[in-house]
């Protein structure tokens, strides 16, 4: 029988890398299927009959990584990223001097300082580069790994030579010039580079923590008469659980006894809370209201609506389209070039070349891999990043990785979550309509004294009413709440009741027609309208709806004018997606779509093109995750906001018309910054291989290739700042 096991892994510094392990696990016998989740850092692996697990682990380390037995991914990212900065500070501890001391040779002994200083940089802190990239040799691969880790060590042992053999270097007319600062300011730059890279993926598993600790860690059971406080774990399915007002519901359930308002919006996204009464499903991690239930347990651990939404981001992950950087792209096609040239100059120079040839052959290879490895590489996409970053903070919006910014250029589809994203996710009593004799006043003062003694969550948009127009309240007797349908009291002898049309025909028979009209009418357009009315006289209609963001409009229709089509997905009923989404000028909707189908809708969408999601709500994550870029709102979940790709801090819809402006900018600056970081080494390439050597006797030394590395350096740099002049 196939078994389904998850392998932590480290060592993988690119998707590339994840790609290598998933086509190497799945080469294997009795392996049925294997994924590797480079955001996660773990491998998915499906095994057949009579697999050893060792063999598996032993293939991971063959290949040049290994296996993690830390389980808890946060605490795996969290320490990893500590690893990276302590070697980033240590590393540039010893570069400052050995840039100081090489640009100033004022010590004696100078070189062989340098020597010492650069050894633990380039062979204990460089190891990171090193170990995949002979891992990358043995199996015929090449990636950034390989480009510093040649560029590096060519320059590290050429500079060794010449500590060792001065006079031998001079005597054929060299300069005898060292370029350990070139070593180490590789290195440190791009462990600086993997560090905010690592900072950013954090934020990725604690969004999945997050969603851990949204069930109770313990809960209340009936047993045997007696009430029983167990861990959240222990529960097993049948058991009754008592879930007191303000608890979370520990596991999936059905209500047996009581009645209360449970808030689900991390499921549904709907704004309202759902009534339950005896009979009615509960799901684990929702926030019970102000009542007490007695739920059975129907489902738990993996089983639970809230694990399969775990699930859900996690899948994510797996089938996320991973987009490499183009320097990984780059440097796919430009390292195996390189070492081919460097191959061919070191065998040219040895059968046509100048005496002593050997040692000509030998400079003018290495001249080659040395000005091969531009500095200004490692600076070309982390500059341009932290300068747009820096921007959209100030406007802000949180931008988290570079991928975003790429992918968002391109995007052709944009899927909005309504309630918090369209909408305010605020309920607001927008209407009153009174009937007959009564006045607005009339209506609303019953209305909240009886609503004042509820839990529902229009209580709260009453009283901000009445407190707008100074209403007083009315004393109600006999206060009764009939869950789903509405409340009832007596006031100055009267009995009023407050609820749904359904709870008044219930009592009085068919509605009036005039009523009824304007009753389904506030219906389809997207409100929540209840009933006022004593005996079978109706006082009034009030109106519900949770407010459209008064931007929305503008920007469905700037986007739609730069030829983005914008979707809008929700759990609310028909009418009422309907109604906002005529409002907003959206001609697709979907509604009643519950969590998984959402990132289904979005896979769909993937599909047709690149897809960006915006949400803000527990039940978005999965779709944010799954969608090419996730855009959480600001003041929406802390599980939205650490799940999404980009945030807007502020909750202001129209900053994404920012980003996606600042996002096309930063994607033309890092193609320009590419370009720099290789042009003066592309052009420097031919000339250290001795192409101008037999006409012009034009050699290009090693030393060179390092001015090249600043000249590039220097150029991407500046043009990174030229971000620093956007404007929205």
């Amino acid at each position: 029988m196939a078994e389904k096991i998850e392998i932590p892994i480290t060592g993988m510094n690119c998707a590339a890398c994840a790609a290598r392990i998933e086509r190497e696990l799945n080469k294997l016998g009795g392996v049925k299927e294997a994924r590797v989740n480079f955001p996660l850092k773990k491998a998915e692996v499906l095994l057949g009959d009579n697999t050893d697990l060792k063999n598996i682990i032993s293939v991971i380390r063959e290949i040049g990584y290994d296996v993690d037995i830390e389980r808890d991914i946060t605490l795996r990212a969290k320490r990893e990223e500590k690893e990276l900065l302590r070697d980033f500070i240590i590393t540039a501890c010893l570069t400052v001097p050995i840039m100081i001391f090489s640009m100033w040779p004022i010590l004696p002994y100078n070189n062989w300082i340098l020597l010492i200083l650069t050894i633990p940089v380039e062979f204990y802190f460089g190891l990171r580069f090193h170990r995949p990239a002979i891992s990358n040799l043995k199996h015929l691969n090449a990636d950034m790994n390989t480009l510093i880790s040649l560029g590096t060590i060519s320059a590290f042992f050429y500079s060794l030579l010449v500590v060792l053999f001065p006079q031998k270097i001079a005597s054929i007319g060299i300069k005898p010039h060292v370029y350990f600062d070139s070593c180490s300011m590789i290195i440190a730059i791009v462990l600086l580079g993997r560090f905010f890279e690592s900072k950013a993926k954090t934020r990725t598993y604690s969004a999945i923590k997050l969603l851990y600790e949204l069930s109770p860690n313990e809960c209340t059971v009936v047993k045997e008469g007696k009430e029983i406080r167990i861990d959240t774990g222990s529960l097993e399915v049948g058991d009754i659980v008592i879930i007191r007002p303000g608890e979370k519901v520990p596991a999936d359930g059905v209500v047996i006894e009581g009645s209360s308002y449970v808030d689900e919006s991390m499921i549904t996204g709907e704004g309202l809370p759902s009534s339950k009464t005896t009979g009615d499903e509960v799901i684990a991690g929702t926030l019970n209201g102000k009542g007490s239930l007695l739920i059975r347990v129907t489902r738990i651990g993996k089983d639970t609506v809230l694990s399969k939404i775990i699930r859900l981001v996690e899948e994510a992950q797996f089938t996320k389209a991973p987009v490499q950087r183009l320097a990984d792209r780059v440097a796919s096609i430009f390292v195996p070039v390189v070492i081919l040239i460097s191959i061919i100059t070191c065998v040219f120079w040895l059968v046509y070349g100048d005496e002593p040839k050997i040692t000509n052959s030998l400079l003018s290879s290495v001249s080659v891999l040395i000005i091969a490895c531009p500095c200004a590489l490692g600076l070309a996409t982390p500059t341009a990043i932290m300068v747009s970053t820096g921007i959209a903070a100030k406007l802000g919006i949180l931008i988290k990785n570079a991928a975003s910014v790429e992918l968002s250029s391109k995007a052709k589809y944009i899927l909005f979550d309504k309630t918090g994203t369209l909408t305010k996710g605020q309920i607001e009593l927008s209407e009153i309509k009174p009937f007959l004799q009564f006045t607005e006043r009339d209506v609303l003062k019953i209305a909240y004294s009886l609503e004042r003694l509820s839990e529902h969550p229009f209580a709260d948009a009453l009283r901000k009413k009445a407190e707008e127009t100074d209403i007083e309240t009315l004393n109600v007797k006999t206060f009764q709440a009939v869950p789903g349908k509405g409340v009832k009291g007596i006031i100055e002898g009267n009995t009023y009741y407050l609820g749904n049309m359904s709870f008044y025909e219930e009592i009085n028979g068919r509605l009036e027609d005039d009523v009824k009209k304007h009753y389904i009418e506030l219906s389809q357009m997207g409100g929540s309208p209840v009933l006022l009315w004593y005996e079978d006289v109706v006082m009034g209609i009030l109106n519900f709806k949770d407010k459209i963001r008064e931007e929305s409009q503008y920007v469905v229709s700037a986007l739609k004018a730069s030829g983005i089509e914008p979707v809008m997905i929700t759990g609310d009923i028909m009418e009422t997606a309907k109604a906002i989404s005529d409002n907003v000028s959206i001609d697709r909707y979907y509604y009643r779509v519950l969590p998984d189908q959402k990132a289904n809708i979005v896979e769909d969408y993937k599909k047709k093109g690149i897809t960006l999601m915006v949400g803000d709500g527990i039940n978005d994550a999965p779709s944010l995750v799954t969608a090419h870029v996730g855009i959480a709102m600001g003041k929406g979940t802390d599980i939205a906001i650490e799940s999404a790709d980009v945030v807007l801090m502020k909750g202001q819809l129209s900053k994404l018309l920012t980003f996606l402006k600042l996002s096309r900018k930063t994607l033309k600056i890092i193609k320009q910054n590419l370009f720099w970081a290789f042009i003066y080494n592309i052009i420097g390439i031919p000339v250290a291989a001795g192409v101008l050597y037999p006409h012009f006797g034009i050699r290009l030394e090693p030393m060179f290739g390092a001015i090249a590395m600043t000249i590039s350096s220097v150029s991407v740099v500046t043009n990174s700042l030229h971000l620093k002049m956007f404007k929205e």
